[in-house]
């Protein structure tokens, strides 16, 4: 709703509403989940070719992301999806960004949200042992049990702060949209409209000695993320309503058919080929597996040890039998 609400969202000053503020966070919080679904796509229907980028998804989105925002804020003093709404990063003070902000900027937007995923995804998995009764009686244990309280906390913390930064904001008691900014000293403003030329209306002007002044592959790129970051929101919001649907209205399944190997492996674990300790299923193979085994297993490589279909951790589901 917050995307609908920055389109009719109008200021006679350079004071940007929390509608855009909170719209381009969304849009910047949809591109890692959304390549991501490409990436295990990609993965899970050619493994041979694409398995390594089903595994390695977050260092290379993180190399990609980086170079992404690099050259928006270079170019425009914003990141992709502040630009995207129109808006810019500029000092306290209203000075332009400097080199050294423009650093501290890309730290605060690439390097900070990478390290933040792979604690949560380390986090859920510890509640996971800890829901499944797996989490030892000893230090490893109780650092843990301490981690998953500490995180919990830093969470409701860190969002009721930021709710607060956004009644201060809206109050006029501050200029930073976020904590974040106001932590590294910038704020958001409009951007300036640029007028830049076209190469289509420079060769039908017969201005030919004015086309090496258009940088043809940075306006290309710059539309192209443009436009790709239109319909991610589209599909963001078509999903969201798509699951509001009931199960029970979609098209029945037919059972697919064993395969050879799951003879070899009836009623034990492929991994240990003794029963089951905890049965666990691994959804993208249907292999029912013992939680430590396949938690061991995944984190070390990340695939269905039977049919070397990208998976990770946090894709197992529990099994509770009688």
């Amino acid at each position: 709703m917050a995307e609908n609400a920055a389109n009719f969202t109008f200021t006679s000053h350079n004071k940007p509403s929390i509608f855009e503020v909170i719209a381009q966070k969304s849009l910047n919080d949809t591109l890692h989940p959304a390549l991501q679904k490409i990436a295990l796509f990609l993965a899970t229907n050619c493994p041979q070719k694409f398995n390594w980028l089903g595994k390695y998804y977050d260092e290379v989105f993180l190399i990609l992301n980086c170079g992404l925002q690099f050259g928006y804020l270079r170019q425009y003093d914003a990141t992709f999806s502040e630009n995207f709404y129109g808006l810019k990063r500029i000092l306290d003070n209203n000075n332009q960004l400097s080199n050294h902000h423009r650093r501290i900027s890309l730290l605060f937007t690439v390097l900070l949200p990478y390290f933040k995923r792979k604690l949560d995804d380390k986090v859920a998995l510890y509640r996971l042992e800890q829901a499944d009764g797996c989490l030892r009686n000893n230090f490893e244990g109780h650092f843990k049990k301490l981690l998953i309280l500490s995180h919990s906390a830093f969470e409701i913390a860190w969002g009721l702060l930021t709710v607060y930064n956004y009644i201060k904001y809206m109050s006029n008691r501050t200029e930073a949209q976020l904590p974040i900014l106001h932590l590294i000293d910038l704020k958001f403003t409009y951007s300036e409209p640029v007028q830049e030329a076209s190469f289509w209306s420079a060769v039908f002007k017969g201005q030919f000695r004015d086309l090496w002044k258009i940088n043809l592959l940075r306006n290309a790129v710059t539309t192209s993320f443009e436009i790709a970051a239109f319909f991610l929101q589209f599909l963001h919001t078509w999903n969201a309503h798509q699951a509001s649907y009931s199960i029970t209205a979609l098209p029945g399944v037919k059972a697919p058919s064993g395969d050879g190997k799951a003879r070899n492996y009836l009623n034990k674990c492929p991994i240990c080929l003794q029963h089951w300790k905890i049965p666990t299923v691994l959804p993208v193979s249907g292999y029912v597996f013992c939680f430590p085994c396949i938690l061991r297993f995944l984190r070390e490589n990340q695939r269905c040890p039977v049919t070397n279909l990208p998976a990770k951790p946090l894709d197992i589901v529990r099994l509770y039998d009688e």
